[in-house]
């Protein structure tokens, strides 16, 4: 639910944020509204899920596929 806020401003601010306000087709509440979330709002922590904290600590070797092929073949085989 919108409130009312009174914010005293210098004059020659207020009118290049109307003009701001017409160009871009929006109230002078909107912007100081989103204005107001941008600076209120929490920054994400980088590195805070357990993805992005542990990502790329675990180092497995690459499996030689033709290798592995080979060595089962020779013991199922005998050759």
């Amino acid at each position: 639910m919108p409130i009312k806020l009174n914010l005293s401003i210098n004059e020659e601010t207020a009118k290049r944020i109307k003009f701001y306000a017409a160009k871009n087709h929006t109230s002078v509440s909107k912007i100081a509204e989103e204005q107001f979330n941008k600076l209120t709002k929490k920054p994400k922590l980088k590195g805070t899920s357990f993805t992005e904290k542990y990502a790329g600590t675990l180092q497995h070797p690459i499996p030689d596929v033709d290798k592995a092929k080979a060595e089962f073949l020779k013991e199922k085989y005998g050759k």
